[in-house]
């Protein structure tokens, strides 16, 4: 119902990101403009947002090493994108969650329900650590809604925090 710009790490097969351009794509009415999570993004985001504007970041992605910071996540630190927190600290814009859950699990026509939720208060904290604690602890608590329904295959826990002697969890030993 509005312009939306979408943050995006793109998948490294080319054939991924071409399909995943074409399905969210709404090149018609010229409502969603993908951003690639590289480069000019920021500026891009931080554009669109002073300017009255929307923009969607799926906030449990681990950031590469350096671009965030350890906060906890169901217990466990895990390495936390600060770009929503600075963006909403330095544009003052609202912060909303939203996210669909499953509601019928009739396999011939399953339902959904949208769900849109405001942030905590944290979320904007200019610390960020303060502000990456107050973005996970909000994702954790919609997860614990209902686990099942959580995409897991975000792998939050690869990078782990120097010197505390964890190994990553993924790899076999």
């Amino acid at each position: 119902r509005t312009p939306l710009a979408i943050l995006y790490r793109p998948p490294e097969s080319p054939i991924g990101e071409a399909f995943l351009n074409l399905v969210r794509a709404d090149t018609e009415a010229e409502r969603v403009t993908q951003v690639r999570a590289e480069g000019s993004a920021v500026r891009q985001l931080w554009k669109r947002l002073n300017a009255g504007g929307v923009v969607g970041i799926l906030p449990d992605q681990q950031p590469k090493a350096g671009d965030g910071e350890f906060a906890p996540f169901f217990g466990v630190q895990a390495l936390t994108m600060t770009l929503l927190g600075r963006l909403a600290a330095r544009t003052g814009a609202t912060v909303l969650f939203a996210y669909c859950e499953r509601i019928d699990t009739h396999p011939d026509h399953p339902a959904f329900a949208l769900r849109i939720e405001a942030a905590p208060d944290g979320i904007a904290d200019p610390d960020p650590q303060r502000a990456c604690i107050a973005l996970n602890a909000a994702v954790e608590r919609i997860a614990r809604r209902d686990p099942a329904q959580y995409q897991w295959t975000y792998k939050r826990y690869t990078l782990r925090p120097s010197g505390n002697g964890d190994d990553n969890p993924y790899r076999s030993r």
